[in-house]
């Protein structure tokens, strides 16, 4: 087996398992059995094992008991963690974003909004929260600062995992697709200092809407 082949394997075992762990089939502290994966995806564990290898980098594997590898758990204080990062990563973005943003980034961040209204009314939580990624990417993405934005690229996983089992009603969607009207809003104007704390403050509100 060439080189791109293993690579081409390990990719697609790679995607299945994070699939599983971002829709929850693989739950919290499931142990991943490389011999089962390896039978169940039609390769060897060569592939399997640098799938693994990549899903630990990325921080939604770790070590368990009998050096067992394991899906990561999204604690409290984990979730905690990831909000204070995106506040600052976020926020960091904001000065560059309105003095650099063009029309092409708002007609962006337009369609999602809209995008966001239809899901949110058709109560399609699962494509919300896809839409809600996207739509905090490309308010980033408008600073031009493409580490910055590969960071929170990074983030979006652990931030869908702290999502799973969550209640997502169309009364909380609805709440944030203001919310996020309002930031875009202070982007077009180039309000950098109140998008800042704004965007602050709808990152670090948890709790849904009613």
């Amino acid at each position: 087996m060439t080189s791109s082949e293993a690579g081409t394997k390990a990719d697609r075992v790679r995607q299945a398992v994070l699939a599983e762990i971002m829709s929850g089939a693989l739950t919290p502290g499931t142990p991943l059995d490389e011999v089962l994966l390896a039978q169940q995806h039609s390769v060897s564990r060569t592939p399997v094992r640098e799938a693994l290898r990549r899903l630990q980098s990325d921080g939604l594997l770790e070590t368990g008991a009998r050096r067992q590898l394991l899906v990561v758990d999204v604690s409290v204080e984990h979730r905690r963690e990831i909000t204070t990062l995106r506040v600052a990563l976020e926020g960091a973005a904001t000065a560059a974003a309105c003095e650099l943003r063009d029309e092409d980034d708002l007609d962006r961040l337009d369609l999602l909004l809209l995008k966001q209204r239809r899901a949110a009314d058709a109560g399609e939580a699962e494509t919300f929260l896809r839409l809600d990624e996207e739509f905090h990417l490309a308010m980033a993405g408008a600073a031009r600062m493409p580490t910055l934005s590969r960071m929170l690229g990074q983030l979006g996983a652990f931030v869908r995992l702290g999502r799973l089992g969550e209640p997502t009603t169309t009364p909380h969607m609805l709440g944030l697709v203001g919310e996020h009207e309002e930031l875009v809003s202070l982007l077009r104007s180039r309000k950098a200092a109140k998008l800042r704390t704004t965007l602050a403050t709808h990152i670090e509100q948890t709790q849904p809407r009613t």
